[in-house]
């Protein structure tokens, strides 16, 4: 089967902002103005009587860029006098003056004061309390022109593109930024794997099901292929141009993929397909397992042809046979906990199994592939023939050391 369509558009594609509904909300014993409440799975915290239980509201998730209001032109200037101002207090009433003046021309008022983090919404402890991601009210939408009285607004809808949110990517290392051909291929999925916290939803189905659990590995995504006969090398969002000096073409070569690929290929009357993975090493993620070179730890392979991932036990007798290495594989038969956020007592104190750090820091997470299953379901992914999801760790603190 060929395809002209760009799977990345028919996948179940990230909603990073989306009007949902508030279904809990949970007092903080010590902290009297503030409160928690449940939207999905995640658990975010609020100003005390902000929502209720059953209020629509918009949340934007973990990752999500919000814009900056202030016209481009002024941007920099914002920037120079919001630094000097924590440097030299004493100039305080002048700067303070400016930076009034040009916030007078915010269009986006509801996102300034996200300008400190550079406009990114991350995990946040507030009074000692996980808070993930933000909620506003719908009003916020007015801000871009949508009358809230004709709109349409119901749980679910996506709201990313209306409010003009980006997904935060972190940038690669330079030696990773290799020349692109051009974009990830049309054929091929790019890996992001749905959290757990967006599946609540559906997770009595989810334990339905046994896993195999990996631990996710903290490096920089990579894909490497076969298509028409051609070999390719692609980052996470981009086709690379072979390059002596580009890591991801280097470990092409030190690992000798591109005949291993081919070779399994004419073993198994294998067409095309892919193999991703994360490359770990020096000057990836700041080297926190602290290897020497580079290698790339895969946890799977897309058929292009038929356009759905190979059934796990399949892509594991794949990484064996052409001798690369998966993600560190933990449980093989996993059975779900009944009480979803038990998943969360599990990963906020799994300790890495992998590099040269084993057990001295929290895992950024854990992988979970279903086993077995009908080709025909569709739960966080359609019609790519992979049930999976990821449970990441809300403690995680990047390559940081326990005591």
């Amino acid at each position: 089967m060929t395809t002209t369509i760009d799977v990345n558009k028919t996948a179940n594609i990230r909603k990073l902002a989306t009007i949902t509904t508030v279904l809990d909300s949970k007092p903080i014993e010590w902290a009297e103005q503030i409160e928690t409440i449940q939207i999905r799975g995640w658990k975010v915290v609020t100003k005390k009587n902000e929502f209720k239980i059953g209020d629509l509201c918009i949340y934007l998730e973990i990752g999500s860029l919000c814009p900056d209001g202030i016209p481009f032109e002024f941007q920099e200037e914002m920037k120079t006098l919001t630094k000097r101002l924590s440097k030299h207090p004493s100039e305080k009433n002048i700067l303070s003056k400016k930076i009034e003046e040009i916030g007078k021309l915010n269009t986006r008022p509801e996102f300034e004061f996200l300008r400190e983090s550079k406009f990114l919404i991350k995990i946040k402890k507030i009074r000692g309390i996980i808070s993930q991601g933000i909620v506003f009210p719908l009003s916020i939408l007015e801000n871009v022109g949508i009358d809230l009285n004709s709109f349409d607004l119901y749980d679910g809808l996506d709201v990313t593109d209306i409010l003009g949110i980006t997904q935060y990517v972190e940038p690669e290392s330079a030696n990773l930024d290799g020349d692109s051909k051009g974009k990830f291929p049309f054929n091929q999925l790019i890996s992001d794997e749905e959290r757990i916290e967006n599946l609540n939803d559906v997770y009595p189905k989810l334990r339905t099901y046994k896993y195999v659990v990996s631990e996710k590995i903290e490096g920089s995504s990579v894909t490497y292929f076969l298509n028409n006969g051609e070999f390719g090398v692609c980052s996470r969002n981009q086709n690379l141009r072979d390059s002596s000096s580009n890591t991801f073409w280097k470990v092409a070569r030190k690992l000798n993929i591109e005949e291993k690929m081919k070779s399994f290929a004419k073993k198994n009357n294998l067409n095309d397909f892919n193999i991703q993975g994360e490359l770990v090493g020096e000057g990836v993620q700041g080297n926190i397992y602290d290897l020497k070179g580079h290698t790339v730890m895969f946890y799977a392979s897309f058929d292009i042809n038929n356009q759905r991932y190979f059934e796990y036990d399949l892509f594991l007798n794949m990484i064996s046979d052409m001798e690369l290495e998966t993600c560190p594989i933990i449980y093989n038969d996993f059975e779900l906990p009944e009480n979803f956020d038990d998943l969360f007592d599990l990963v906020d104190n799994f300790k890495t199994t992998f590099g040269n750090k084993v057990g001295k820091f929290i895992s950024e997470g854990l992988v979970f592939v279903a086993k077995n299953i009908n080709s025909e379901i569709t739960i966080t992914r359609s019609d790519f023939g992979r049930l999976s999801f990821k449970v990441k760790s809300r403690t995680y603190e990047k390559g940081k050391l326990l005591n």
